[in-house]
């Protein structure tokens, strides 16, 4: 499979994967109080970062490995399912005193049915690094795509019929099974011979997973101690209301740059492995990214207000000033999220661990300092945290690819460009209306518009190498569609 057609593929994949969580936000958010979302994120939180200690036995060196053995699958499924158990059994024994450190009755139920969840993943997990291996994101996105509605439609119909929180648990839980279910459908292998006790790929298997898991817990406290400091110092109504601010800033992020994480790591692998030109790729990669994400974020701060009303509903007006901050503060995002599999599909997993240990680091101490100020404080101090993790993460991708500063700037500049023209005729309209940012649905759509009208010709002044993609993209279009064709026959050339 080419790398374009895996990207599309993941895309696919991504987008129908936000269409479905845009869904389950928006009507949730409608049906629980920030009160009861502050609840949902502290043991999900909790959970997660119990959780990240299986990525020390993480199935991902699977997709490193040059040849794939059985027994590495093996090994693979037996330390992950160690780890779980293990994980699972210590963070029930300790359930009762973080319930009473919370205040909060019902988090031991709750986090049962997280960490049953965790259990069914055991099978999962192996057989999608397999098909991630294989590039087989067709295959990935299908029964992906079956488990989140089932995790959807369970989560839902819970909140409906009065569950409360506790409906987002049991829709985990009924997503993890079925993934379970569908990837033993979909796996090269049988699972009775997946599911064999073996260590006989150990070595391997920790080598990778060390500072895999290393990583990934750092990333968690990251992500998850701020909120639940916050959420002790404050109340867990504010963490209801800045994880919700973080969602709906967040949505550029998951449209643009999950599909190029999905399949980033496979994909640079695969080019290392058939000995092209990785420096390359991986500057290409930020020019891509930032002439779509940064109009995307810059977009999201200027119609905060219209999109908090429609995606969480009047009632979280409150966010609307949340959601610009970190909007704004997300533009320095962009570099962050590629160098992590770039440094992996190098090998180089000491150095992934190094840089993201660093750049959380920084950014846990900022933000844990700040949450004891509110969550408007933690919301700027992201001005600080996200500039110094770009910087230490583009150092890192430096120190192995050897890039100048100058074929940085050469790779982004075009990105600028695009940028500057994508937000000219939104950054009119707000002129016009007086810096008012109250906006109804008819001048949010005509927002999007002029920031559409202005991307494509920024693409073309600017020379961006992702014009190209355009032309791809507009080709088969106009492939399929006959009629197109013979009205417009330059674009089919």
């Amino acid at each position: 499979m080419t790398v374009r057609r895996a990207f599309i593929l993941s895309s696919i994949e991504q987008y129908l994967a936000i269409v479905i969580n845009v869904v389950v936000v928006a009507t949730m958010a409608r049906l629980l109080t920030t009160d009861g979302i502050g609840h949902m994120v502290t043991g999900i939180g909790i959970g997660a970062v119990a959780l990240s200690l299986r990525e020390f036995a993480t199935p991902e060196f699977l997709i490193q490995s040059r040849t794939l053995r059985l027994t590495d699958i093996r090994t693979a499924f037996t330390l992950l399912a160690a780890i779980t158990l293990c994980v699972a059994a210590c963070v029930m024994a300790a359930a009762p005193w973080i319930a009473r450190f919370y205040a909060f009755p019902e988090l031991p139920f709750f986090l049962f049915l997280v960490l049953l969840s965790s259990v069914a993943e055991i099978v999962s997990l192996p057989i999608i690094a397999i098909l991630r291996r294989n590039m087989s994101f067709g295959r990935l996105a299908n029964i992906r795509t079956v488990s989140l509605l089932v995790s959807a439609v369970v989560t839902i119909l819970l909140g409906y019929l009065g569950t409360g929180y506790m409906s987002y648990a049991w829709g985990m839980l009924a997503g993890a099974v079925s993934l379970a279910a569908l990837a033993v459908t979909a796996s090269p292998y049988p699972l009775s011979s997946i599911c064999r006790p073996s260590l006989a790929a150990c070595p391997e298997a920790i080598a990778f997973g060390r500072y895999k898991g290393a990583s990934q817990l750092v990333d968690r406290m990251y992500e998850t101690l701020p909120q639940l400091l916050l959420g002790k110092i404050i109340s867990l109504s504010s963490v209801g209301l800045f994880n919700r601010a973080n969602t709906v800033c967040g949505i550029p992020d998951r449209i643009i740059m999950s599909a190029f994480y999905a399949m980033a790591f496979p994909a640079l692998s695969a080019s290392m492995r058939e000995g092209r030109d990785i420096r390359q790729a991986y500057l290409q990669t930020l020019a891509y990214i930032s002439c779509l994400y940064w109009p995307g974020v810059l977009l999201i701060a200027v119609t905060a207000e219209p999109i908090v009303h429609l995606v969480l509903g009047s009632q979280w007006y409150e966010t609307i000033h949340l959601v610009r901050i970190l909007s704004l503060a997300s533009v320095f995002w962009f570099a962050v999220i590629v160098t992590n599999p770039l440094l992996l599909a190098l090998g180089e997993n000491r150095d992934a661990f190094r840089s993201s240990l660093m750049c959380r680091s920084v950014a846990t101490v900022l933000l844990c300092a700040a949450s004891v100020h509110g969550v408007t404080a933690m919301a700027l101090s992201q001005f600080a945290s996200l500039p110094i993790q770009m910087v230490i993460s583009l150092a890192f991708a430096r120190r192995h690819l050897h890039f100048t500063l100058l074929d940085l700037w050469s790779a982004i500049r075009p990105s600028i460009i695009v940028t500057t023209c994508a937000m000219t005729g939104p950054l009119v309209l707000l002129m016009v209306n007086g810096w008012e940012d109250e906006m109804g649905p008819g001048a949010l759509i005509l927002t999007c518009l002029l920031a559409g009208a202005g991307w494509l010709p920024g693409l073309i002044i600017a020379r961006h190498p992702f014009l190209v993609e355009v032309r791809l993209l507009a080709a088969k279009l106009v492939s399929a569609l006959p009629w197109l064709r013979r009205r417009f026959p330059a674009l089919g050339a």
